[in-house]
């Protein structure tokens, strides 16, 4: 009878505990960083994947990728130096963008997390992002063209898009503290610079009940579902 109400009480203490996702993303000029990261536990169990623009080349763009992990006190890093093609870079970004449109900003970010073995079974969390919420968005740019009309012009036009998307957002999501968006604009130089940086957390709970389901709806489908 203890063990089992020890095992009731560890799994209800899991249950509540968050996980947390971070997708950092700066630009500046040519040198461009990317941040995919999963925390649970304060940073016991971590994944980190940070991806750095090296140089382009004519062959594609050269970037290095640093993949780490902590598992409790057990810690792996590995660093990768590779050319992606520009076919794929776009590839990418319209994989990300069919992923978000289709399936949520939760699912999305946790399939990043995942063997690509896992994704068949994700669909049926695919409103797991309208249980969590945003702990932080900062997505700031600036933007310069060289002539103050042609720079005004972009002002508005970025500063529309962000508007309208952070208008659908607060539709569909929870934020914990307000978002912080900018537009500066520079009419002394040329260039597009950007910081994005958002941190989304959502209970354990909610993705072992996922979880659960989607295992049963993979047994019942007899392959399930799977994310293109």
């Amino acid at each position: 009878m203890v063990e089992l109400t020890l095992f009731i009480g560890m799994f209800c203490l899991f249950f509540f505990l968050p996980v947390q996702f971070r997708f950092y993303y700066q630009k500046v000029a040519w040198d461009d960083t990317l941040i995919m990261e999963l925390t649970f536990l304060n940073g016991l169990l971590k994944r980190r994947r940070q991806i750095s623009l090296l140089n382009p080349t004519p062959r594609g763009v050269k970037v290095r990728e640093k993949i780490s992990g902590n598992w409790l006190f057990y810690q792996r890093k590995q660093t990768i130096e590779k050319v992606s093609p520009y076919q794929g870079n776009s590839r990418g970004l319209r994989e990300f963008l069919h992923r978000y449109r289709h399936y949520g900003l939760g699912i999305t970010l946790l399939s990043y997390f995942l063997p690509a073995r896992f994704h068949r079974w994700l669909l049926v969390a695919e409103k797991l992002e309208k249980k969590g919420e945003f702990r932080r968005l900062v997505w700031i740019t600036k933007v310069g063209l060289g002539q103050s009309a042609a720079t005004a012009v972009a002002f508005g036009l970025i500063w529309g898009l962000k508007a309208g998307l952070l208008q659908t957002l607060n539709r569909e999501l929870r934020f914990a503290q307000k978002p912080e968006i900018k537009v500066i604009v520079d009419y002394q130089s040329l260039g597009l610079d950007t910081l994005f940086d958002c941190i989304f957390r959502v209970k354990l709970g909610y993705i072992i009940i996922a979880s659960f389901l989607a295992y049963w709806r993979h047994r019942l489908m007899k392959g399930g579902v799977g994310i293109d």
